[in-house]
């Protein structure tokens, strides 16, 4: 449940292309996008990877494996698809498979960025604890090494088959086909993703720029979008689109990263960016995927219509949208990132039926009632419920926490 305003999302000097609707069949947030040739596939904090059909902007295969969020996709030229998630397991799934035709063991530490190698035999994984793992598709044999000190943010493939990987520690790293050291070029800045583009490679930074490197390490230009920090990054052909913490998304030439294009895409952040020949798309906390015209013609205004459940006007239903990114309301309604809330008062915590939670959460001792509520919005998931899967986020203000409390328990008055 971040917090977010869902608003109108204006495209500065342009908007929405008519033909490109949205695509809805996320439960909640999608952190990871990934577009091919007529399809694209994502994965969001409910759990599930999508693969899309880009013609008729239908879901044509659903998935759920990981326990826990979707936090990296991929597609494969094969015309299947990988996905990576917050339990530390990658599974390589066939385009209309329904389980994975294979999966690595749960990990440690969660997965934090997937690249695909240019002649598809392997996968590579970065992850939280500075790991990375090559998995050969063929042989479905995995081999790691510590790449980094810290969380791998962004790695990729270059056309040669060599991987280069961008880490925590501030350092550019490109490592051989046996994952031998090439070289290793200090960073200015913390860099939070990569993305290889024709010209070298795309790195964005927390301080709000892009800057691309030689496949040697050399710096070769910035370009400075934002004062806040830049959070998902993809190329294509000849373009690089960029986007940031508040919701702003930059096309760039790829040689010298001179703007072609700025638009909003959403009134929070970006969590991911994914390209085509023609289109680009976008997604982030109120589980939609927009997409957008290339160029940036024939666009116009419009207005994201996520509804809450129940809206009688109050300021807890205004509170509660957005807790209704994540959560139902319907009894028994687990089909979201998160379980329903229906009843929740009095409940002990992670007892919903129905719904899978962690062996974390089952081992507290919480009863959800007004003022256990407004604990968790004070201090915050990490230190109330330890184990949750839910993001981290606060209610700073005592009236809002029991408005929430109050709409709770006034729509499920009317429910019962």
């Amino acid at each position: 449940m971040r917090r977010m305003i869902l608003c109108l999302v204006v495209l500065a000097g342009f908007g929405l292309p008519v033909a490109a609707q949205d695509l809805r069949g996320h439960g909640g947030p999608v952190g990871a996008l990934d577009a091919g040739q007529g399809v694209l596939v994502s994965g969001g904090f409910d759990t599930r990877a999508i693969l899309w059909d880009l013609d008729t902007a239908t879901a044509r295969n659903v998935t759920r494996f990981h326990d826990g969020n979707v936090t990296a996709v991929r597609l494969l030229p094969t015309g299947g698809f990988v996905t990576a998630g917050q339990d530390g397991r990658l599974a390589i799934w066939h385009a209309d498979g329904r389980d994975p035709q294979f999966a690595t063991p749960a990990g440690a530490s969660a997965v934090a960025s997937l690249g695909v190698s240019p002649d598809g035999a392997q996968v590579a994984a970065g992850y939280w604890d500075g790991r990375v793992l090559r998995l050969d598709l063929g042989t479905q044999q995995a081999t790691e090494f510590q790449a980094h000190s810290d969380r791998v943010t962004g790695l990729g493939y270059l056309p040669d088959g060599d991987l280069v990987t961008v880490g925590g520690d501030l350092l550019l790293v490109r490592w051989t086909r046996q994952s031998d050291l090439a070289f290793r070029q200090s960073l200015p800045e913390l860099p939070n993703g990569l993305a290889i583009a024709d010209s070298g490679v795309a790195v964005i930074f927390a301080d709000g720029a892009l800057r691309l490197y030689d496949d040697a390490g050399a710096f070769m230009a910035e370009r400075f979008l934002a004062d806040r920090p830049l959070v998902s990054v993809t190329a294509r052909t000849d373009t690089i689109a960029a986007a940031s913490v508040d919701g702003s998304v930059w096309l760039l030439a790829s040689d010298d990263l001179t703007p072609r294009h700025t638009f909003t895409a959403a009134a929070g952040p970006v969590w991911a960016l994914a390209m085509t020949d023609t289109q680009v798309f976008s997604s982030g906390a109120d589980g939609l995927i927009r997409r957008w015209s290339l160029d940036g013609d024939d666009l116009e205004r419009f207005v994201a219509d996520v509804a809450p459940a129940l809206h009688d006007g109050s300021r807890g239903a205004e509170v509660w949208k957005n807790c209704a990114v994540c959560h139902s309301l319907e009894p028994d309604d687990h089909s979201m990132a998160a379980p329903s809330l229906h009843g929740i008062l009095g409940r002990p915590i992670a007892t919903q039926s129905g719904y899978d939670y962690s062996e974390a959460l089952q081992e507290l001792d919480i009863i959800w009632t007004a003022e256990t509520i407004s604990e968790l919005f004070t201090y915050g998931p990490e230190t109330y419920t330890p184990g949750s899967r839910m993001p981290e986020q606060r209610i700073g203000a005592p009236e809002d926490r029991e408005a929430l409390v109050a709409y709770l328990q006034r729509v499920t008055d009317a429910q019962d």
